[in-house]
């Protein structure tokens, strides 16, 4: 075979994972069009893209693929749920719920896993659930500052946050590291996943706003297209297998 038994069976996953999604936004019109779940299917998509990007880069395509999807679809619910709270009633909910920071820690802890170690892990997501928790008690949530709007947004708050999470996941990561791995590299891994948590967060922060504007503003029709781009996609991934074995 030119390619191997299972990275055949991940195209034709992959291929019936994009039939599946686009099929749902081929379904627009039951859905409630781009306010209504497909609103949080395409944050999720969006946001998990970028964050598995961004960790992936610096620590590995396993912990990306865990941290995208994970951080991803928490984002992508909490904005849709303060989306829909201001369409309905013209303000953002009363509260935002401090167990999504404790849901991250959770994440974070699970990407952590495959490169480090499920001891690591375990350690290094009950600290992060701890700490993102009480921050977010502490109204330093993402949709604390959340405002849809044409451009970037940058503010003394939005920093704050960013700098703050940043702190919780860097002294988490070095406490774990110190507890499972030992004192030579704990400084460094702390400084590491400190620096990144932080930056990701703050860019984030910065350029969501134009993600949720386009978002909230997205033409219906936009999502029928995207859903036809997702099936023939799909189409394309599972005729992979045949064509390899035609080419054996």
């Amino acid at each position: 075979m030119i390619i191997n038994d299972r990275t055949l069976a991940w195209f034709g996953l992959g291929g019936t994972l994009c039939d599946a999604v686009g099929g749902v936004y081929l379904t627009f019109d039951l859905l409630g069009g781009r306010h209504g779940p497909l609103g949080f299917l395409t944050r999720a998509a969006t946001y998990s893209l970028l964050f598995a990007l961004a960790y992936g880069a610096v620590f590995g395509p396993a912990f990306g693929a865990v941290a995208g999807v994970g951080l991803g679809g928490i984002l992508g619910l909490e904005f849709w749920r303060v989306a829909r709270h201001q369409r309905l009633y013209g303000s953002s909910p009363l509260y935002h719920l401090a167990w999504f920071g404790g849901a991250r820690g959770v994440v974070l802890g699970l990407a952590a896993v495959h490169p480090f170690g499920w001891q690591f892990g375990l350690v290094f997501g009950l600290l992060n659930t701890l700490g993102l928790t009480g921050l977010y008690a502490l109204r330093f949530a993402p949709t604390n500052d959340y405002n849809p709007q044409d451009r970037p947004r940058w503010d003394k708050h939005l920093l704050q946050a960013a700098v703050l999470r940043g702190i919780v996941v860097g002294v988490s990561g070095a406490v774990a590291g110190w507890i499972e791995v030992g004192h030579e590299i704990t400084p460094a891994f702390g400084l590491l996943i400190g620096v990144t948590a932080s930056g990701i967060s703050l860019v984030m922060g910065i350029f969501a706003p134009m993600i949720e504007d386009r978002i909230e503003k997205m033409p219906d029709m936009n999502l029928a297209i995207f859903g036809f781009t997702l099936i023939f996609l799909g189409l394309v991934l599972q005729s992979v297998q045949y064509v390899a074995v035609l080419l054996k």
